[in-house]
């Protein structure tokens, strides 16, 4: 007789025993893949952080660089092209050598019983049979966008790791850039110039890719290039998106008059949000469908609502709190709003680019003024450096990807070099003509020239091109987008103090004949002159001067800690609501 323990240690040895051999196949096959899949991981994180380490150590080659050339003052090289420079040499380098290679396999798969796929699917199943009686399946997740053509694709992983995502560029790139953009804002000549750069960003942007899609479809209708209409409008949209950073760290550098500072920044900044509601539109155009302006028009004018509400309300937050005692939670705080605008509008279709814009220049006209001194530091301090670094690195990128990229087709880029140059002369002048109708004062021909010499294409423009590659003809734009941005920035930004001088625009101690705006946003920077607040026409006219009135009653002694209080602006009527935004400070002020 067999004792029940012993019968039960029978049971389960039995158990264990059949276990085993039932699933020796598989246990054996995982004890193959899991250490494949372990070292596949640890190459991945290898190549992964070496991309990282030559972006870091090429970002410290650039802040050197920019020191040795702000102490020196070279006149026909800048910066940013030496940045380019170094993104080419990289991207050389990637492309023919072995650097970061990883050895990959491939598979080709077939659709189960020969299904036909209207469109390329989101995820794919691979079932692998390393032994007849068990199947292991694996799932990959297509993470890295369709590609068009039928090159191996394992080939190039590194080099397609060191070009950056779009969306990274819009998510977490660009915001810090339009960001302090906003903030550094000289606003009284932006607002002044207001009527005229919106119609350069709305009019002439439409004009501008209008104007390259007619032009590039006829030079293609001759040369045989298959290219549809819808496409090169696509294209034109992409191309209008201008990005004249070189030009206007000449114009600081060289202290132009405002105006034109004015001009060539305010167009700068909103005709990327036009060009990317542009594209998107035309992107998802039908032949049922219809491009609507108004509706451009009126979400970047909800864009702009929004952008300065989220504004206003940290500054009235920080007023009527006592955060500022506490300079590191406060600092966290205005900069996780600033970058709230942007992700929200972005959530409700909106257009990010204007929401973080505004929502900037309303922190630096209220909120800023309730910040702790040493909140108002870091803040200017923070933004400035996240600016820099974001823009250095995009450009590193945009010189890397020239040689890592698709397709090339040097006859493609040059036409649309010269459809572009055409296009924006095509809105630039006929707009100039009709403001200087009822503007005062004019915009000189030598600011008209300087406009159409300063459209540059940059960042923007690659990464919308960049955004979707499925196709010959997109990854033939992406490669015509970054050619023409290293040509624009290299051409433009060095002969940008020579057309100055060569049109006679005045700038430097010329410029200088008024009192400058106090710088808020940046205080070693060397901003553009201006001409007096009381010379000029638009200061003297019905809206501003009711604005002013309006700002100073109501808007900053509501929002900030400015006298005189809400309670002395106010009618006696609204006193009870005046007192509960009137602050301590201000009571105080009004007491002494």
């Amino acid at each position: 007789m067999i004792s029940s323990s012993g019968a039960k240690f029978f049971l389960f040895f039995t158990s264990v025993t059949v276990f085993i051999a039932t699933n020796a196949s598989f246990l054996y096959a995982s004890g193959r893949i899991e250490p494949a899949a372990e070292k596949r991981a640890q190459n991945i994180h290898r190549v992964d952080t070496l991309i990282l380490m030559i972006y870091v150590a090429l970002l410290v080659l650039i802040v050197l660089t920019s020191w040795f050339f702000k102490k020196h003052r070279f006149l026909f090289i800048h910066e940013t092209g030496l940045t380019l420079c170094y993104g080419l040499l990289i991207g050389l380098l990637l492309r023919y050598t072995n650097v970061g290679v990883i050895k990959s396999s491939s598979v080709e798969v077939i659709p189960k019983d020969h299904t036909h796929l209207k469109e390329p699917p989101d995820y794919l199943r691979l079932e692998v049979t390393p032994d007849p009686s068990q199947n292991v399946q694996f799932h990959y997740e297509l993470i890295e966008g369709f590609f068009g053509d039928k090159a191996q694709q394992e080939e190039r992983q590194m080099e397609q790791k060191t070009v950056f995502s779009p969306e990274i560029f819009f998510n977490i790139l660009l915001p810090p850039i339009i960001f302090n953009a906003g903030y550094s804002l000289k606003k009284r000549h932006f607002f002044r110039n207001i009527g005229s750069i919106l119609t350069f960003v709305f009019i002439g942007t439409t004009i501008s890719s209008l104007g390259i899609g007619v032009m590039m479809y006829i030079f293609c209708s001759v040369f045989s290039l298959h290219f549809s209409f819808k496409e090169l409008f696509f294209f034109g949209s992409i191309l209008s998106a201008t990005d004249p950073v070189t030009v206007l760290a000449v114009f600081q550098e060289m202290r132009v008059e405002a105006d034109l500072f004015a001009l060539v920044f305010g167009e700068s900044v909103l005709n990327d949000a036009v060009a990317i509601v542009l594209s998107s539109s035309i992107d998802s155009f039908t032949a049922k469908g219809d491009f609507d302006l108004a509706a451009l028009v009126a979400s970047t004018l909800r864009s702009l609502f929004l952008g300065a509400t989220i504004g206003c309300s940290n500054a009235l937050l920080i007023k009527m709190t006592s955060i500022n005692e506490y300079p590191l939670l406060e600092s966290a705080l205005f900069i996780l709003l600033s970058y709230l605008s942007f992700l929200l509008a972005e959530f409700a279709e909106l257009t990010g680019i204007v929401a973080a814009l505004f929502c900037a220049i309303c922190q630096a006209h209220y909120t800023y003024n309730n910040l702790s001194e040493e909140s108002q530091s870091r803040t200017k301090q923070f933004f400035e450096v996240i600016s820099f670094l974001s823009e250095s690195f995009v450009f590193c990128c945009i010189g890397v990807s020239l040689f890592v990229s698709y397709k090339e087709k040097w006859s493609v880029i040059f036409i649309f070099t010269l459809s572009m140059v055409a296009s924006r002369a095509l809105f630039i002048y006929p707009l100039s003509a009709l403001l200087n109708l009822k503007r005062s004062p004019i915009i000189p021909t030598s600011y008209q020239h300087m406009l159409l010499f300063s459209g540059l294409r940059g960042a923007m423009a690659f990464a919308l091109a960049s955004r979707n590659t499925a196709t010959d003809n997109r990854q033939i734009m992406a490669t015509t987008t970054a050619v023409i941005v290293i040509f624009t920035v290299f051409f433009n930004g060095s002969l940008t103090s020579w057309v100055v001088d060569k049109l006679q625009i005045k700038h430097g101690d010329e410029a200088s004949n008024v009192n400058l705006e106090p710088l808020q946003a940046s205080e070693s920077a060397v901003t553009p002159n201006k001409t007096g607040a009381g010379l000029n026409p638009w200061d003297k006219s019905f809206l501003p001067r009711k604005w002013y009135n309006f700002d100073a009653v109501f808007m900053k002694p509501f929002l900030t800690h400015a006298t005189p209080s809400l309670m002395e602006t106010l009618p006696g009527l609204c006193l009870p609501l005046a007192k509960i935004f009137t602050s301590q400070r201000q009571r105080s002020t009004v007491h002494c």
